[in-house]
């Protein structure tokens, strides 16, 4: 794995706990949370690493 996407791997996982975050206390919908999770699916593509 490069720097880069570990780069992204670790972006991309604390935007989904902010993103958590925001719904737990009620500042999104679940509507806004799914698309959002969709957009930095998209936007970061993070790499599935097996192990």
């Amino acid at each position: 794995m490069s720097t880069t996407e570990l780069t992204d791997n670790l972006t991309f996982v604390s935007a989904l706990q902010m993103l958590g975050q925001l719904a737990q206390q009620g500042l999104l919908t679940a509507d806004e949370e799914e698309r959002t999770k969709a957009e930095l699916e998209r936007k970061l593509r993070p790499t599935v690493v097996l192990s």
